[in-house]
């Protein structure tokens, strides 16, 4: 799958820039590569302060990262500035490493919750995937009957025309459907035990509002209100006061088990507060925190079904890379955004001085339809019979009728995900200032980011899959200096 480029990693890079002027103060020597020094082996390429970078590691960190190399990337990387730069972003990778394990970062309970979340909704998330490709699914006919059943919802519509928004009503119903079935057999071959009176959370009496109201005077206006005016202000004041202490001193108390398991009401609680304000809000009463504990043992049961179908090991380097990135981020507030003070008036003085660096760079969005190479050569014959035939329908030829890209799309891709909704993915395609993903991107940009909106590409081979791209919408940007920002400004295109 084509992976989309967030605002994560621009900042990322700053944030190491930062890191090594204001955090480890390195001292880097990179040996060959143009230098006049020159290591006394000549395997080592750098060291720095508490290490050593290998060819062999420098190797090793290149095929991780660009798993696989087309001619002009190797031209690329055999250039001594990017080699440079290369070694250096390792160098900063391991030094960042080492900071967040001197720090234990990654000891701290509320790091270990918060991946632990993660991991859960990425399984969750996948799970829902695969339901979608393999279970949840609309065929031509299902569509065509539904439109015949219910004409009078499309008097004047053409099957064609709505034939989308009845797809799209058919997967909601069955999804609906099929995961509400698919929790009511998890449910029933569980085994759960309930201690559902730890939610009762004593109501405030009388006398304990009477009190609170004689010790905050002061913040009932002057002249002070009585009583009556505000008794139920001071109600909800003294509930808060007494379900925390109630939650903090029952908090060891088990308050659910699912297959001998136990969840303490302390670990409900946790998850209760961590809920947005408004959605919080939602769960006041006795009735509504047995209705949270319902969701809680629902969510808890899907994700044991989806640790047993080992999806956390399908996950695992997503999860490793969300985890890196959180830790990074962590480290970075600690250490500098807290540390370090910056004015506006710092900012403004700087944007005035490099306006020319702040403009937005090429992006567009796109469907696309992705099919496997192969590994045996039959397999890729085949492949490319398919990609050929899948062209065919997007571009038949001289007075030949286009097939809609979305019906192509679902009828050839092999991406489960982008295939349901006809090929289209979330967020945009656009340049990294990672070089190294820059490089290993070089011919996904080189022919999705001239696309304009409707346009489809040829046929293109990208990292062991063939790709026909449909540009969706665009924005074009070029770079301009010395110059004003209104002139900036008109320079950037919004193509729809």
């Amino acid at each position: 799958m084509i992976s989309v480029n967030s605002n994560i990693p621009n900042g990322l890079i700053c944030n190491k820039v930062v890191f090594s002027l204001a955090l480890f103060m390195l001292s880097i020597n990179i040996f060959g590569c143009g230098s006049k020094e020159h290591s006394p082996n000549p395997d080592i390429v750098a060291t720095f302060q508490g290490g050593q970078i290998t060819r062999k590691q420098v190797e090793d960190y290149i095929k991780k990262r660009i798993p696989e190399l087309d001619t002009d990337a190797k031209k690329q990387i055999r250039r001594k500035e990017i080699y440079k730069h290369i070694v250096k972003n390792m160098v900063l990778d391991l030094m960042i490493e080492k900071k967040i394990k001197e720090n234990k970062l990654d000891k701290r309970k509320n790091i270990k919750h918060i991946m632990k979340h993660i991991s859960e909704q990425m399984n969750i998330n996948q799970l829902h995937a695969q339901a979608h490709g393999e279970k949840i699914k609309v065929s031509e006919e299902d569509i065509r009957k539904y439109y015949e059943d219910n004409r009078d919802q499309f008097p004047d519509d053409l099957l064609v025309e709505v034939k989308e928004e009845i797809r799209n009503i058919l997967q909601a119903k069955r999804e609906k459907e099929y995961f509400r079935n698919y929790i009511k057999e998890l449910k029933k071959k569980a085994v759960i035990t309930r201690n559902d009176h730890l939610l009762k959370v004593p109501q405030p009496a009388e006398a304990d509002m009477r009190i609170y109201y004689e010790k905050n005077r002061n913040i009932f206006g002057s002249p002070e209100k009585p009583f009556p005016e505000v008794k139920d202000q001071i109600m909800k004041s003294v509930r808060k006061e007494i379900e925390k202490k109630w939650f903090e001193q029952n908090g060891n108390s088990t308050l659910f088990t699912i297959h001998g398991k136990r969840y303490t009401l302390g670990e409900f609680y946790q998850e209760l507060q961590e809920l947005p304000v408004d959605e919080r809000e939602k769960y006041k009463t006795y009735e509504d925190l047995k209705r949270l504990v319902d969701l809680m043992i629902e969510r808890l049961l899907v994700v044991e079904d989806t640790y047993d179908r080992m999806l956390n090991v399908e996950n695992k380097d997503e999860i490793e890379h969300v985890r890196e990135d959180i830790l990074r981020q962590i480290l970075h507030q600690e250490e500098i955004d807290d540390k370090v003070s910056v004015s506006d008036e710092e900012i403004k003085t700087y944007y005035e001085a490099n306006k020319d660096k702040f403009f937005e760079p090429p992006r567009v969005k796109i469907s696309y339809i992705r099919i496997g190479r192969g590994q045996t050569e039959d397999e890729k014959k085949r492949t490319k019979k398919r990609v050929e035939e899948a062209y065919g329908k997007l571009k038949p030829g001289f007075l030949k009728k286009a097939q809609p890209f979305e019906e192509v799309a679902r009828e050839y891709s092999e991406d489960p995900e982008t295939a349901k909704k006809g090929g289209a993915i979330d967020g945009w395609i656009s340049e990294s200032s990672d070089l190294l993903e820059e490089i290993a991107a070089h011919i996904l940009h080189e022919n999705v980011l001239p696309l304009s909106a409707g346009e489809i590409s040829d046929p293109f081979y990208f990292h062991g899959s063939w790709y026909i791209v449909k540009g969706a919408s665009a924005i074009s940007c070029r770079k301009i200096n010395n110059k004003s920002e209104a002139d900036l400004l008109s320079s950037c295109n919004l193509l729809i």
